[in-house]
């Protein structure tokens, strides 16, 4: 199982992987674990930007269930819960949490000196950002499925709105870091993922131009 989307919105800490357990291999790191209160064993495998899951009976035959996605019967499930929880106490104990969200915000805050509004009480994670002058959203921030950009991938990412000319809109867009504005007008606004693999310093130049944009519109 590939939990390589970890490396969106996280990067690993390779000393931590160290004190962990985990191996150094050519080519990354690997642990080995029993599955508690069951007879399997677990292999994670941490690569550069790869996270491999893979698990076996004591028998050393690979338990083919546990990578079927629906597979319905409740041992099967049991097996996928308990890897779940290694997995997630690997990630707190190895990785480190990359929070652009953050970053943009002390940027925006330091420069514009921008506030962030939470305007809908049904999604608390959403954000819009104002310009002082005129009031108007010049950026929106929010936290949505990687699926609702056509992206095949499980879980949720954050993507910042921005607006600019539609010529540039149009050269921009490549469908990896940058996409037809979710949910706002195409012609004029973009959503950019901001995963771990973004120029932070492309963003923040959009950020500013967005601004500049908006301001001038008193």
């Amino acid at each position: 199982m590939k939990v390589d989307n970890i490396f969106d919105n996280y990067s690993v800490n390779k000393k931590a992987l160290s004190d962990y357990g985990f191996i150094k291999m050519k080519d990354g790191y690997c642990l080995k674990k029993d599955l508690e209160n069951f007879d399997f064993y677990v292999k994670f495998i941490i690569g550069n930007n790869t996270f491999d899951v893979k698990v076996f009976e004591a028998n050393g035959e690979e338990y083919l269930p546990f990578y079927i996605k629906k597979a319905g019967g409740s041992y099967s499930k049991k097996i996928k819960e308990a890897v779940e929880l290694m997995i997630n106490d690997i990630i707190c104990h190895c990785f480190e949490s990359i929070n652009i969200r953050e970053e943009l915000l002390r940027y925006l805050k330091k420069k514009y000196d921008t506030n962030p509004n939470y305007p809908w009480k049904s999604d608390p994670t959403s954000i819009t950002l104002k310009t002082n002058e005129t009031n108007k959203w010049y950026a929106l921030i929010m936290n949505i499925p990687y699926k609702s950009l056509k992206i095949e991938k499980e879980g949720k990412i954050d993507v910042l709105n921005v607006k600019n000319k539609p010529a540039k809109i149009e050269h921009l867009i490549d469908f990896k870091h940058y996409f037809p504005a979710y949910h706002m007008n195409k012609k004029y606004w973009i959503s950019i993922l901001l995963d771990s693999t973004i120029d932070l310093n492309s963003v923040i130049n959009l950020l500013d131009e967005s601004y500049e944009i908006v301001d001038l519109k008193k």
